[in-house]
């Protein structure tokens, strides 16, 4: 339960729900949103018209699941605080931010070519010109840059951090871990919708984390977990009895 009166609690709480549900809605809307060729734009702008419904919807949760994950690495920033300085985890948090704030503008440029589709008597095939050649230009550098580095890179250092002190299971840091690329190389519905889901398993996983820790483990800094050598491995032999 979110406990606004004790800080600790909403604080773990909130960045437990939100690493569940914010991956979540960006699965979702990833099978809600129609199939558009990007390649092709006076293809991508037929498909919208044909299923404005859909990809109005589909927009609108990617926005609510780039806010929802947002909020979730400013969680994370403070889970993955270390004893000594800024933690790999720590950075990853600011990273994915980053990332996020493309998500919202991913929408607007969406929203954009909805508005396109919406109003009668515009020459599509005129747009459709001005879309593509925009996306020759290096205007939109910046948010594919932000996008590589805020999410992809964020992703996979998240996953090594998760790693490097055993907060969650190594399957799924390493499910972190591929989730970076995987995102980044999905295209089309099922392609997105699949990184979807293993962004989810992944950050879900670190989310039932959060929410299973006690405040007390909420506060205390993690610390990178070194692997342990076998207990008799350094031991030095018995000398043999005498004879």
């Amino acid at each position: 339960m979110l406990r606004f009166s004790d800080a600790r609690n909403f604080g773990r709480t909130a960045t437990g729900l939100l690493l569940i549900v914010g991956p979540l809605l960006l699965t979702i809307a990833a099978f809600v949103s129609p199939n558009t060729d990007h390649k092709n734009k006076v293809h991508e702008l037929n498909a919208i018209a044909a299923h404005k419904g859909s990809y109005l919807a589909g927009g609108l949760i990617w926005l609510a699941a780039s806010i929802l994950l947002l909020l979730a690495a400013v969680g994370l920033i403070k889970m993955f605080r270390g004893p000594r300085g800024v933690t790999l985890g720590q950075v990853s948090g600011l990273l994915l931010i980053l990332g996020s704030m493309v998500g919202v503008a991913w929408y607007a440029l969406g929203a954009l070519e909805y508005e396109m589709v919406n109003h009668q008597g515009l020459d599509r095939q005129a747009l459709a010109t001005f879309l593509h050649k925009s996306d020759q230009t290096g205007t939109l550098v910046p948010l594919f840059l932000l996008f590589v580095i805020g999410v992809v890179l964020g992703l996979v250092l998240l996953g090594v951090a998760s790693l490097r002190t055993r907060v969650i299971p190594v399957w799924a840091s390493v499910v972190l871990i591929v989730s970076g690329p995987l995102t980044f190389f999905s295209n089309g519905r099922v392609a997105s919708g699949v990184a979807g889901l293993v962004t989810l398993v992944g950050l879900g996983v670190l989310g039932a984390r959060a929410l299973r820790m006690s405040d007390e483990e909420w506060d205390a800094p993690l610390e990178r977990k070194r692997a342990q050598a076998p207990a008799d491995a350094g031991a030095a032999p018995s000398p043999a009895p005498a004879a």
